[in-house]
Order: structure tokens, then C-alpha cells, then sequence
């Protein structure tokens, strides 16, 4: 009798407990980092999860759209998330195209002359043979060599691959569950009156009126974008909403910083698959694979004129080939409204290729191309403030991708850096080192392990990473648009100048001169701020080999010293 009791006692004690309540979380944004931070917060921590997203249509972030058409290239630090779900990376590399290093990659350099034949393919974008990237590796320390493998990928397919991970997550039950409400655009974010819940709300874009909708949750993960709603209701909180031990509301407002490459307008003209280019002394047309990148140079070269047509890799040789136009906002282009005009426009600066009517390019794409208004690149921006925690440490919110970080795409982190911020949550939620997913020493154990504490150590740890991205952004490779003003020539040559140096003195010091930074980035096992450091190391020591040969030579030439001069 006493076992039978002590059987049944068990069996309700396990009922009860598997019958308690999972965490809630709501994840503000259906692109790539806000369905990766839902993945990791059901499959990982066992949160049901509410992804709200703005767009009224289920599918429309995993629906290919001409404003929208730029590709990824998923590198070592963005695979970091999608090697933890092994269909969903799979996937990946069956459905992208992989870069394998920088000798491994092909680009056709279309000269704006039709009359000049179309040379054969480099070996890659920077013009490097395999074997000078051979002796930059040997040139490296060991652990840093540059073999990462990249995968091109548009981004709707990057959305749909990511979307069918959770359809197969939910499938399979396991963890808590993850569910989308579309057309739900976030208004407030508030702490509740009860303890330890946080209010979202929003608006029902759908609706004709002005209908909100109230959802409750535990953790609220902003991954809305640049503009967050999310971010900005965090630095409108009045004193005391959130935990004294946050950082100030203030420090939500983001700093921001201008680069050569922000402010850069971009839009998307669209080419047929499979199109092909005239090639010059009775040479057959060169018929373009999806796989192969292209630059199609125009045949104006003005600082306001300047053109070029940029085609990235792409696994479907039968998919529309999407080609960004990207210029100053001064730029004649931005002033035609017609298509009519935008197509003669195009056929005078581009001779080779036929846009005249019933050409390569319908009236009806030339329509839709004159009317798009583009995009601007960001300023290179970020917030300081990262998280923020109730007083029991029990609820909070946190921000991820570009609600944390924006900047324009030349350095080929955002999506990857995105990814490796929901890595980083994921870590510091695990109770271990966010950046280096060790774990924390025995003061950092012996904390009590709340959400809050959490939150907390992603912000501490998070923060400097991100600082040291953005002085990634502002100075990694930010002339490779060609920008045409002649201030922007002249520093690209300073630029480039910099990078050659510094290449030629990493091999001739065996290592000691570090590389250029944009070079370091490209080794996923380095963080942003390791990455930076070796680059500042490297520029102090530089100063002062130039310090001294100065002085040497003040010393040679007029018989004094520097020195003894202070």
C-alpha cells in the first residue's frame, strides 16, 4: 500500500511538472536573424515562440521580390548558427553557390567598348592567382589561414530554407513551439503589472481601423531592423521601468558614424536568366551562368555619370539575374522617372548590350525600374544598449542584427554578423561566455542564474564586439563601389595603397605587420575585436617606424635629433 502511494505521488509530481507552463517569447521580425533567434529559443530553451512580423502575407519575406533582391553570402560566422540546425545548413549549401576562398571564385570584366573583346574570367575579385593565396595563408599564423567557404544565396531562398526549419521543428514537437502572425506591426513594449511578464503591443496592419493586439511574454527579442520600434521604446523608457542595473534608456539612441559608402543609393534592374553579351572580332555571344560573377562597365566615366552593372552568383541558372545599380545621390539616373528614358539612358551608357525596345529588358521592367525609389546604404550605426531586464530579473528584452548594428554591405558581415549575435544570445542564455561559448569563471558561477543575469552578461560582453564591427564597417573596404567623385578617386588610391602596403609587409615580416583588417575579418575563428586589435597593433607600429625614420633622418640631414629637439 505504501509503494502504491509513494508510485501514484510520483506519477502527479510528473504530471504537474509537465503540465507547467513554458516560457513565452515574442520575436519582433520575420527576416533571417529574427526566425534564427526563434529557432534557438525553441529548440534550445524550450520557449514557445509568437514571431510577429509587419508584411501582411505569411510568405512574402521568403517571396522573391525586385526591392529585396540582394544575395547573402553566408561565411564561416553566419554558418556558426546554421551548422547548430544540420537540414536547415544543408540545405544551404544544396541550394547556394559556394565561394571557396578568394582564388576559387570566376569574374567577367565586360568592357564598355563593344568593340574590345570580353578578356577571360580572373581567377577571383581581388585579381590573385592561387598561389599568391597560397603565400598569404603561408604568410599568416597558424589557426588564421583564409579558407573559409562562403555560400551565395538570395535572400528570399535564405528566408525559405530558414521558415521550412521551423515548419520542421513544429513537426516534430519537440521544444516549444513556434508561431507566425503576420500583418502585426509593434507599437509599445512595456513591463506588465504582473511580475515578470512584459506586454508587446501592436497594430493589425490588416485592419482598415486602428486595431491593436496585446501578447505577453517573458523575453521579447528585437530583431526589427534599423528603424526598431522595439529599440526606440527602450530609449524612450522613463526612469525606472527597467532593472537599476540596465544601462540608460540613452544609450538606445544610436550612435552613428559616416563612412565613403553610406548614403550610396541602390536599386535592382532586372535582367532574363541565361542573357547573352556580344563579344567583338566575330567572337560568339557569351551566353552568362548563373553561377559566374560580372561587372559590365558603361561608357560614361563622369563623376556623375559613372556606371557599372554588377551580377553576383546565384544556383538557379533558370532564375531571374538581378543587377544592382549603386551611385551617389547625385547621380543623373535618379532624376529619370520614365521608362522610355531609362531605357534610351541605359542603351547610351551601356552600347554593348541591347536595350533598345523589344531588346533584352521588357517596357514593363523599364517602367518598374524608372519608378522604384532604391535604398540608401546606412551610416555606420549601433547601439550601446543591447539588453534590458525587469528588477526579479525574471522577464527582458534584448536586441539582435540590425536593430543593434546597420552599415553599408562592402565588408560582407551583415547577415553573418546578424547570425552570430543570435549565437552570442544563445550562449550568454546557456550561462556561458557569449563570444567564446566557454565557460564563465567561478565569480560568474556563482551568481544566480536568472533571464536578467543572463541579459546581463550579453550585454557586458556583447557590447565591445559590436563597437569594434562598426570600426570594421568605417574602414574595411569602403571604396569598392567605385564611388566616381574625384575626392573619392584620390582616397581610393590612399586606400589601396594602405592595403597593398600592408599585404607586402606581413609577407616581408613573416607575420609581425598584420595584414589589412578586411583581410583579418575573413577568418571566422578571429572576433571583430581581436580582428581590430592586431589591426590597431600593426598601425602603432608602423607610427613608429616612421617616427624613427624621420628622426634618422632629421639626424642625417641637418645634424639634430628629434629628440633631444622636444
Amino acid at each position: 500500500m505504501r509503494a502504491l502511494v509513494l508510485f501514484l505521488l510520483l506519477v502527479c509530481g510528473t504530471s504537474s511538472a509537465l503540465q507547467q507552463p513554458k516560457q513565452q517569447a515574442v520575436v519582433v521580425g520575420c527576416g533571417p536573424v529574427g526566425v534564427a533567434a526563434s529557432l534557438i529559443l525553441a529548440s534550445k530553451h524550450n520557449f514557445d515562440v509568437t514571431l510577429l512580423e509587419s508584411s501582411p502575407e505569411s510568405s512574402s519575406q521568403s517571396k522573391y521580390d525586385p526591392t529585396k533582391a540582394f544575395l547573402y553570402n553566408v561565411n564561416g560566422r553566419g554558418q556558426t548558427l546554421t551548422k547548430m540546425f544540420p537540414t536547415m545548413h544543408q540545405k544551404l549549401v544544396e541550394r547556394s553557390v559556394a565561394s571557396k576562398g578568394f582564388a576559387a571564385t570566376k569574374i567577367i570584366i565586360v568592357p564598355a567598348d563593344p568593340t574590345t573583346p570580353i578578356p577571360k574570367s580572373k581567377s577571383n575579385i581581388q585579381g590573385t592567382t592561387k598561389e599568391e593565396e597560397t603565400n598569404a595563408n603561408k604568410s599568416m599564423p597558424s589557426g588564421e589561414k583564409v579558407a573559409n567557404v562562403g555560400y551565395w544565396i538570395p535572400r528570399h531562398e535564405m528566408v525559405q530554407l530558414m521558415v521550412e526549419e521551423i515548419d520542421e521543428h513544429n513537426r516534430r514537437g519537440l521544444g516549444g513551439k513556434i508561431t507566425l502572425c503576420t500583418g502585426q506591426e509593434c507599437v509599445s513594449v512595456l513591463p506588465s503589472e504582473k511580475d515578470g511578464d512584459i506586454t508587446i503591443t501592436a497594430k493589425e496592419i490588416v485592419s482598415s481601423g486602428q486595431t491593436t493586439k496585446k501578447y505577453t511574454a517573458n523575453l521579447v527579442v528585437a530583431a526589427d531592423g534599423m528603424n526598431s520600434k522595439v529599440r526606440e521604446c527602450l530609449a524612450n523608457a522613463s526612469h525606472g521601468t527597467w532593472s537599476s542595473k540596465c544601462v540608460n534608456s540613452s544609450k538606445f539612441i544610436p550612435k552613428k558614424y559616416t563612412s565613403p559608402a553610406s548614403f550610396l543609393r541602390i536599386k535592382v534592374l532586372q535582367l532574363p536568366p541565361q542573357f547573352e553579351i556580344p563579344d567583338a572580332d566575330g567572337n560568339p555571344p557569351l551566353k552568362t551562368f548563373s553561377e559566374d560573377i560580372y561587372a559590365i562597365r558603361s561608357v560614361n566615366t563622369g563623376p556623375r555619370t559613372y556606371l557599372s552593372l554588377g551580377l553576383l552568383p546565384m544556383k538557379d541558372n533558370d532564375a531571374v539575374r538581378p543587377t544592382n545599380i549603386i551611385t551617389r545621390p547625385d547621380h543623373g539616373v535618379w532624376k529619370i522617372n520614365d521608362g522610355k528614358s531609362m531605357r534610351e539612358y541605359f542603351q547610351k551608357a551601356f552600347p554593348r548590350l541591347n536595350f533598345e525596345e523589344g531588346g533584352l529588358i521588357s517596357n514593363e521592367e523599364w517602367d518598374r525600374f524608372a519608378k522604384a525609389e532604391g535604398t540608401r546604404f546606412p551610416p555606420c550605426q549601433y547601439s550601446q544598449g543591447m539588453a534590458v531586464w525587469d528588477e526579479s530579473g525574471s522577464s527582458g528584452v534584448v536586441l539582435v542584427g540590425d536593430s543593434i548594428h546597420a552599415f553599408s554591405p562592402d565588408i560582407g558581415q551583415g547577415v553573418n554578423a546578424g547570425l552570430m549575435d543570435v549565437v552570442c544570445l544563445d550562449r550568454a542564455l546557456s550561462g556561458l561566455d557569449p563570444e567564446t561559448g566557454k565557460e564563465t569563471d567561478t565569480t560568474e558561477k556563482s551568481k544566480p542564474t536568472t533571464l536578467g543575469a543572463n541579459l546581463e552578461r550579453y550585454q557586458k560582453q556583447h557590447a565591445p564586439e559590436v563597437a569594434a564591427l562598426i570600426r570594421l564597417a568605417r574602414f574595411g573596404a569602403p571604396y569598392q563601389y567605385n564611388q566616381p567623385h574625384r575626392a573619392d578617386r584620390v582616397l581610393k588610391k590612399l586606400w589601396t595603397t594602405n592595403v597593398v602596403m600592408r599585404l607586402l609587409l606581413n609577407k616581408l615580416s613573416f607575420g609581425l605587420i598584420q595584414p589589412p583588417c578586411i583581410i583579418l575579418s575573413q577568418n571566422k575563428d578571429l572576433t571583430f575585436r581581436q580582428v581590430m586589435s592586431r589591426a590597431d597593433r600593426s598601425t602603432a607600429l608602423l607610427k613608429t617606424i616612421l617616427f624613427a625614420g624621420l628622426a634618422l633622418w632629421a639626424r642625417k640631414r641637418f645634424g639634430l635629433s628629434l629628440f633631444h629637439s622636444l
